[in-house]
């Protein structure tokens, strides 16, 4: 399986770690660092998530939550 990442959802990353970063020191990349693991283990495990469309599934992260 192969992880990419739409060009919009590319530039809501960006801004997602600009934001953290400003938050506090070292927060933005620990971000991103949470985020290029969670792509890891939906390589590693595509089984495991929960189907959304053909082809795309939802994983959350363990650090960073959304809701």
């Amino acid at each position: 399986m192969t992880v990419r990442f739409l060009e919009i959802a590319e530039i809501e990353l960006d801004q997602a770690i600009q934001w953290y970063g400003a938050q506090a020191p070292g927060l933005g990349d620990a971000f991103l660092i949470e985020v290029l693991a969670t792509a890891d283990r939906i390589t590693r495990f595509p089984e495991a998530w929960h189907p959304l469309a053909e082809g795309s599934a939802a994983a959350a992260s363990a650090a960073f939550r959304t809701r």
